[in-house]
C-alpha cells in the first residue's frame, strides 16, 4: 500500500483498522493479483481486508468503509440479529457493483463511516456475497 498522509479520507479509514485490529493490505503478491477485474476485496474472518490493488484511493477508501462495516455485521453462525452477514466460511467478498442508496444494513453503515472519515459520497455500499467453499 502506498505511503498515506494522516489528512486523507484513506488514511483515516486505515488508521481505523489498524485500532481494531485488522489489517489491510493490497490483494497481490509474487504470482499477480488474487482478485479479478470485477472484485474490489476480500474480508477474510474480520481480521484481514485485502483490497484489489486496481483501485483509485478515492475507490479504494469506500471499499475499505463497506469492508469495516461488512467485518462488523458478520458472524460465523446465525445470530438472529437482523442485517447480521452468516458467512460459515468467514469470507466475504466485495463486488465493485456500488449500490446507489443504501437504505439499511452494512451498506448504509459503510456510507457512515466514509462520511464521518472525511469522504464526501453518495454511497460507500457495494454488492457482496459470502464465500462457500466446498
Amino acid at each position: 500500500m502506498p505511503a498515506l498522509t494522516p489528512s486523507t479520507t484513506l488514511a483515516r479509514l486505515h488508521s481505523t483498522a489498524t485500532h481494531l485490529g485488522i489489517i489491510v493490505l493490497d490483494a497481490v503478491d509474487d504470482d499477480g493479483p488474487w482478485l479479478d477485474d470485477d472484485s474490489a476485496a476480500i474480508v477474510a474472518c474480520g481480521h484481514l481486508i485485502a483490497i484489489n490493488p486496481g483501485l483509485d484511493d478515492g475507490l479504494r477508501a469506500d471499499v475499505l468503509a463497506m469492508a469495516l462495516a461488512v467485518t462488523w455485521f458478520t458472524s460465523p453462525r446465525e445470530t438472529g440479529h437482523t442485517g447480521d452477514i452468516t458467512a460459515a466460511s468467514g469470507f466475504i467478498l466485495i463486488s465493485r457493483t456500488r449500490v446507489a442508496e443504501p437504505l439499511h444494513g452494512p451498506g448504509k453503515l459503510a456510507t457512515v463511516i466514509a462520511r464521518q472519515h472525511g469522504r464526501d459520497t453518495a454511497s460507500a455500499a457495494f454488492e457482496y456475497t459470502a464465500a462457500v467453499f466446498e
